[in-house]
C-alpha cells in the first residue's frame, strides 16, 4: 500500500505577512504600556494558533513568552503571550526558526489577525520570499 500524504492537521491557516517584525515583550507588564525592548526578528509566518520568527539565538521549547507584532498595516501592535514549542537553526546561517503557539490572544488581536488572513495581498502564495530575507542574514 502506497504511503498516503500526510494532512496537516492545523487548525489555523498560516500566511506571511511582508514587513512585520517580532519583538519580544515584558509578560508582567501591563498591556496597556508595553513596549518592545530588543532588535527586532524577521515573522516567517503567522496564524489564529501561532506564529513562526527567526531569532538569533535559540529559545527553549516550553518557554513563556510575550510577542509584539509589528504589521506595517496597523498603527498600533498585535499582542500575544506563547509558549515556545521548538527551534530549529537555519542551514548555513547562524539564526534559529521559532515555533510559538498562542495561548492568550484577545478579541481585538484575532478579528486583525483574521482581516489579514482574508486579504488577497497576504494570501498570494510567494515561495521565494523566505528565501530571499534569510539569504540577507548573516552566515556563519
Amino acid at each position: 500500500m502506497a504511503d498516503r500524504p500526510r494532512a496537516d492537521r492545523r487548525k489555523w491557516p498560516r500566511f506571511p505577512v511582508p514587513g512585520a517584525e517580532v519583538y519580544t515583550a515584558r509578560p508582567l507588564i501591563s498591556r496597556y504600556i508595553r513596549k518592545p525592548h530588543g532588535k527586532p526578528k524577521m515573522l516567517v509566518n503567522i496564524s489564529g494558533g501561532g506564529l513562526q520568527y527567526i531569532a538569533e539565538k535559540p529559545v527553549h521549547p516550553g518557554a513563556k513568552i510575550s510577542l509584539l507584532v509589528k504589521v506595517p498595516a496597523f498603527l498600533a501592535f498585535l499582542m500575544f503571550r506563547g509558549r515556545v514549542v521548538w527551534t530549529q537553526k537555519v542551514d548555513g546561517k547562524n539564526v534559529y526558526r521559532v515555533g510559538v503557539e498562542f495561548t492568550l490572544i484577545e478579541k481585538v488581536t484575532r478579528t486583525k489577525l483574521e482581516s489579514l488572513r482574508k486579504d488577497f495581498f497576504f494570501r498570494k502564495k510567494r515561495p521565494d520570499d523566505e528565501k530571499i530575507r534569510l539569504a540577507t542574514l548573516t552566515p556563519e
